[in-house]
């Protein structure tokens, strides 16, 4: 079932630390982040990378796709597939993400449909402390470290939206 508006409008809003697009390069997000695991369009390989191929519902041609392209021939030890339609958040690809988290890394799981909304079940089921990056439509790129607040945050949310 699609979300409503409400909690749309709220998901638009970054959960963390939002890194204009300008200032997104390999350097900078290592400077920033010290050693975390970073995305894969930049040269780094997440414990777990959630991706459907596309950016703002097109097909992916940024400038980083040789990146991409590499990591999707050859960078997981486990790699899972699901459906989540546009505007929703399935109950599929929570289970996916959920199994993913005791899984060995690095993770993929590739979606079919849309993935947007997949950082949301993330910020709930993430251990404390890790940091989960996510792209922030015509913005930039947002860095949330996992604490209790931001876990309770996007638990209720999800409670709201009938979603847990």
């Amino acid at each position: 079932m699609p979300l409503a508006p409400k909690y749309i409008k709220i998901l638009k809003e970054p959960f963390g630390t939002l890194i204009a697009d300008e200032y997104v390069s390999k350097r900078r997000i290592q400077d920033f982040l010290v050693n975390s695991s970073p995305i894969v369009s930049i040269g780094f390989t997440p414990d777990i990378s959630i991706l459907d191929g596309r950016e703002q519902r097109r097909l992916a041609t940024h400038k980083y796709s040789p990146n991409l392209k590499a990591y999707l021939r050859n960078g997981a030890i486990e790699e899972f597939r699901c459906s989540n339609p546009a505007g929703t958040i399935s109950q599929e690809a929570i289970t996916i993400l959920k199994k993913s988290l005791s899984c060995a890394f690095p993770v993929r799981i590739i979606v079919q449909g849309e993935e947007d909304m997949l950082a949301l079940p993330v910020f709930v089921f993430a251990p404390t402390g890790a940091l989960v990056l996510y792209g922030q439509p015509k913005k930039g790129l947002v860095i949330v470290k996992i604490t209790p607040p931001v876990q309770r945050k996007a638990k209720d949310l999800m409670d709201r939206m009938k979603l847990l």
